[in-house]
């Protein structure tokens, strides 16, 4: 009887684990976003605030800066699927 209720818990146990465990949603572009970041402050960062340097766009997109890069993410390809 007890070797009974041993295996029994036992199952029962791994069943919720088991199904307690997910598999997050992965990227199609993984990366995207920060490979686009690089490559556009690579080619502009030495502008500094005048157009077209980062610290430009930084300050003319203050207000917006986290819809736009959220919104270039999804673009991109970077949000989990």
């Amino acid at each position: 009887m007890h070797k009974k209720l041993a295996i029994f818990t036992a199952l029962a146990v791994l069943g919720v684990i088991g199904a307690g465990s997910a598999v997050a949603g992965q990227p199609d572009n993984p990366g995207c976003f920060g490979q686009g970041r690089a490559a556009w402050a690579t080619a502009n960062g030495s502008n500094g605030h005048e157009e077209p340097g980062v610290g430009y766009y930084a300050s003319s997109r203050a207000g917006t800066n986290g819809s736009e890069n959220q919104d270039y993410k999804t673009t991109c390809g970077g949000d989990p699927s």
